[in-house]
């Protein structure tokens, strides 16, 4: 499925995988790691729009799009609007795909976000996604494993 020019991110996460998959599909825990808003329907079609600036709601959103696949546990897919600075270029032409296993304890996260066009312009918005998606992928492993020591901490005592 990966292409070279597909923004392909693995990480490990030392939590369960039941955990990391609703990290992604349950809005109060998507507010924590990656938007300030999120309205996420839960099934193919449904939606998956997360907010940035939710008092200017088209702009900076992912407003319209939808899940395109959704196994639980193991798989979720959507399609993606670039920011507001690539809107023109990107639209929602874009498609993000999460794929969960049980590894060593933990989750393996494999992130593909596809779909991108040639051209200075896309490479620029590919670019600038790529450290996005960096970024927020550590946040979510950072949530995740903090929030499981800081359950494990209170519990010892």
């Amino acid at each position: 499925m990966s292409k070279a020019k597909d923004i392909d991110i693995q990480i490990h996460i030392e939590y369960p995988i039941e955990r990391v998959f609703e990290a992604w599909l349950k809005p109060d825990l998507l507010e924590r790691w990656l938007t300030r808003e999120a309205h996420v329907e839960p099934s193919v079609g449904g939606a998956y729009e997360l907010y940035w600036d939710p008092e200017n709601p088209e702009k900076n959103s992912t407003k319209g799009c939808r899940i395109t696949d959704l196994v639980p546990n193991s798989e979720l897919s959507f399609n993606w609007k670039g920011p507001e600075q690539y809107q023109d270029v990107m639209g929602d032409a874009t498609q993000v795909f999460v794929r969960l296993e049980p590894r060593d304890g933990g989750t393996l996260l494999r992130f593909i976000h596809t779909g991108w066009g040639a051209g200075q312009e896309w490479e620029e918005a590919r670019q600038w996604q790529a450290e996005a998606w960096k970024e927020a992928i550590e946040n979510l492993k950072n949530m995740l494993e903090n929030t499981e020591k800081f359950l494990q901490n209170v519990s010892m005592n």
